[in-house]
């Protein structure tokens, strides 16, 4: 098999790459399988309090573990994996230029999915709670009477709110930011010491937010929403990040022999540990370690095991952000039409899952064609 090239430069990483890829992929098939969760729930109210956009009546069990244990690790990580470039980003492009790409890669696309992508994606919704009205009388409807929905964007405008946090900080305490280049070599040099400081940050971090706020309540004003009760954590994550990456990941930390690659069987196995006791007691203490423990161990595992990716593979993971920004709207129609039909919830999440991937890479990899839209995806 013709492998693509395995070196490792401070943009490019084949473990890094394929993880990225590989937490889109998380995100879409959590997507595809919500409407078919027993837990699932349909608010023809209020659709927004829904536990998805469309609900099917056909259901397996099975599908709420893999949401519950998503649900834990997922989107921590993608910030975390995002966090991992900021450092090396600012010092080539300078604060101006790294703030600006950043509003054209995060800013625009958040603009264009909350008014333009998920009215689409919402519109399914509207349907099974009875809305009768055209698509052209529902897209403004949906920004008013159905609150707005900014589904999977949410998380562009809190990473772009962190990326200006950084700049900030890099603006007003330099001293700081060229402090965290040393971070890389604590984190090589002290593996133990610095993972029981992470999970303890993550606790203190999520413990109280989560007993404050709840655990699964939603803040929102227009098409800005977080989940409050992991606003910190979500922030942490990225700051771990920036911390790691902040000697590029051509460093030491993520080689195959590093201390993050070779901890991740002990780094899945207290995830694990964690997620039987969350599921049985259900603590916040135990979601964080969950959350930790499943960052760490999945990060190493690819660390470890990948050093070439086919190129067709290669391809495929810079389709990733595209298939993020567009997924949506293609798993709720999939979805909604499915619903007349009686092949079961495991055929139809497949049968979603599988539309979904094939629509929005072909059209992410047709969209690339354009210089402008290139830059953006």
């Amino acid at each position: 098999m013709t492998t693509t090239s395995t070196a490792t430069t401070d943009s490019h990483n084949p473990a890094i790459d394929l993880l990225r890829a590989s937490v889109t992929l998380a995100v879409v098939c959590h997507h595809a399988v919500l409407a078919y969760c027993s837990f699932s729930r349909f608010d023809g109210h209020h659709i927004l309090l829904s536990t998805a956009p469309v609900v099917d009546p056909q259901r397996w069990v099975g599908f709420d573990r893999l949401v519950a244990l998503n649900d834990t690790y997922f989107m921590a990580l993608m910030f975390l994996v995002s966090g991992l470039f900021v450092l090396p980003s600012l010092r080539r492009k300078g604060y101006r230029a790294y703030l600006l790409d950043r509003a054209l890669r995060l800013g625009v696309p958040f603009v264009a999915c909350v008014t333009l992508v998920m009215p689409v994606a919402y519109y399914p919704a509207a349907r099974e709670a009875g809305y009768h009205g055209a698509f052209p009388a529902f897209w403004p409807a949906s920004f008013t009477d159905f609150g707005w929905p900014a589904g999977p964007a949410w998380f562009l405008w809190l990473l772009l709110l962190f990326d200006a946090c950084v700049v900030c900080l890099g603006l007003a305490l330099p001293v700081a930011v060229r402090a965290l280049a040393a971070c890389p070599d604590i984190l090589l040099t002290r593996p133990v010491a610095s993972a029981v400081a992470i999970l303890v940050g993550a606790i203190l971090l999520y413990c109280p937010a989560a007993i404050l706020f709840g655990e699964t309540r939603w803040w929102h004003v227009g098409p800005f929403f977080v989940q409050e009760s992991r606003v910190g954590l979500y922030a942490a994550a990225f700051a771990l990040g920036c911390a790691a990456g902040a000697g590029g990941i051509a460093h030491p930390l993520f080689r195959r022999d590093g201390p993050v690659a070779r901890g991740w069987r002990a780094a899945l196995v207290f995830a694990l540990a964690s997620f039987a006791g969350l599921r049985a007691v259900g603590s916040p203490a135990l979601f964080a370690a969950c959350c930790v423990g499943f960052c760490l161990g999945i990060t190493g595992l690819f660390l470890r095991t990948i050093t070439i990716l086919p190129p067709w593979i290669g391809r495929g993971t810079r389709l990733a952000y595209g298939v993020y920004l567009l997924h949506d709207p293609v798993v709720t129609w999939c979805q909604y039409v499915l619903l007349a039909t009686r092949w079961g919830a495991i055929p139809k999440a497949v049968c979603v899952i599988g539309v979904t991937l094939s629509v929005c890479c072909g059209v992410t990899r047709l969209a690339r064609c354009s210089g402008v839209v290139w830059r953006v995806l």
